[in-house]
């Protein structure tokens, strides 16, 4: 399968989605929301590397923060 751009960034905007929503469901504790949010991750970046598309590691305060 060829990736095109299109495709490309259609999934790196379902991975930022799924990233949106663990971090929603692991700030209200919603043990449900977080499995659910972490399978649809996990089957993204496996698509991802199947295709090799290249996703940005989000940045965190933690990251900024560092000396």
């Amino acid at each position: 399968m060829t990736v095109t751009q299109e495709n490309a960034e259609a999934l790196a905007a379902r991975i930022v989605r799924a990233r949106a929503r663990l971090a929603e469901a692991a700030a209200t504790a919603d043990l449900r929301g977080i499995a659910a949010s972490l399978d649809d991750l996990e089957h993204a970046y496996g698509q991802a590397r199947e295709l090799g598309v290249e996703i940005a590691r989000p940045s965190t305060d933690r990251e900024e923060t560092r000396p």
